[in-house]
């Protein structure tokens, strides 16, 4: 799932109390340049070991699955193509998680996200928390024929929604464990979507 994005709302205040505490932009910039290197490695490893799944069921019935789990998730549907397997769909972040799912796997990514931002910002780093806010998670689908029925793969990003607070870019990747927790929540709605689909038959 390859996303360029901008810092997630949290780095507003991370670099308004940085800048009084004497922490340097070059020092924000190389703790939010190490924490997205860190996150792409995580985001493409893990696109390449859950973002794709071959399901036993035609494009046909793959595609209704994926777009009918898109939409009860809460996704707002922005482009699809029956023809080309393509369905592009986005929600306010953290969908297609809960805010209280949000923060039960988010917390999961903290410790290791502060660690990787305390050499630049020191204990300033303890500070930092993940924020939705501001943000839009755009998923995109693609259905395509495959010998034991279809392959789905998805992407998941994040998208500023407004103009930024701050000169500073966001995050540009979800933090590891809310992307498998994203992921799984929607493979698993996929695949009710699919049972309930093969089994009207």
């Amino acid at each position: 799932m390859t996303l360029a994005r901008r810092h997630a709302r949290a780095w507003l205040g991370l670099a308004v109390v940085a800048l009084i505490v004497g922490c340097s932009e070059q020092n924000i910039r190389d703790a939010i340049s190490a924490i997205n290197a860190e996150f792409q490695r995580d985001y493409e490893k893990t696109v390449k070991e859950n973002g794709t799944h071959v399901v036993s069921a035609a494009p046909k019935d793959a595609y209704d699955a994926v777009l009918a789990a898109l939409v009860k998730m809460g996704f707002v549907i922005k482009e699809q193509s029956r023809e080309l397997g393509v369905i592009s769909a986005e929600a306010p972040a953290p969908t297609p998680l809960s805010k209280g799912e949000f923060d039960q796997c988010a917390a999961i990514d903290l410790p290791r996200a502060r660690d990787i931002i305390r050499p630049y910002l020191g204990p300033l780093a303890e500070s930092f928390k993940f924020d939705a806010k501001g943000l839009d998670t755009v998923m995109t689908a693609t259905i395509i024929g495959a010998p034991a029925g279809s392959e789905i793969s998805f992407t998941m990003r994040l998208r500023e929604v407004g103009p930024p607070d701050t000169k500073f870019p966001r995050r540009d990747y979800p933090p590891p464990n809310v992307l498998h927790c994203g992921l799984d929540k929607t493979w698993d709605a996929v695949n009710r979507e699919l049972a309930s689909i093969q089994k009207r038959g």
